[in-house]
This record gives structure tokens, sequence and C-alpha cells, in this order.
């Protein structure tokens, strides 16, 4: 049961890169419950709405606090989670995710 209280869902921000075809990434904000982490991922999306410097995508990702709290800022590692589990795609591959590999 504590184990569960550690996980739960982060804002990850993709930016875009001075390097062709390259991007870095933030976790943004960390939350419990999913509900709030999407309302959190559509108030920053918001907020870089109307600037000159808009994010490639702002994103809901399953995280560990302790991964959450230890992420580097503007981290291009291909490995950090994505959104892939929340749309039931497997994250290496973008390919349905099989019953259970979750």
């Amino acid at each position: 049961m504590v184990a569960m209280r550690h996980q739960g869902y982060a804002v990850r921000v993709d930016w875009p890169s001075t390097c062709a075809g390259a991007a870095s990434h933030d976790f943004a904000s960390f939350a419990a419950s999913l509900r709030r982490a999407r309302r959190r991922a559509e108030s920053i999306r918001r907020f870089w709405s109307s600037g000159p410097l808009r994010p490639l995508a702002v994103t809901v990702v399953p995280l560990a606090a302790a991964v959450f709290e230890t992420h580097p800022p503007g981290c291009a590692s291909l490995s950090c989670p994505t959104a892939a589990p929340l749309l039931g795609m497997s994250p290496a591959h973008g390919a349905p995710a099989r019953r259970g590999s979750l």
C-alpha cells in the first residue's frame, strides 16, 4: 500500500531542439491521480499556446514520484516514460501492448 502512494502521473512537455529531428523533454508537474494530471496538462497547454515558443507535445505519463524528483531538465533520452501505456501501446515500439505487460 505504501508503494502505491508513490506512483502517479507526470505532465511531460516535449520541446523542439536546435538539432534537426531532435527533441528534449521535461516533467512539469506530478499528480497522484490521472484526472488531476490531465487538468494540469491542459493548464500547461493553455499557458504555452499564445507564446512564441510552444512545446511539440504536452502529455500525461505514468511515473513514480522518485523518478519525477530526480529527472534532469532538458532530457533527450528515448528511454524515458511516454504516454504509450495510457494509450494501450508498448512504449518501445508504439505497438499494442500485450495484456499484463503494463
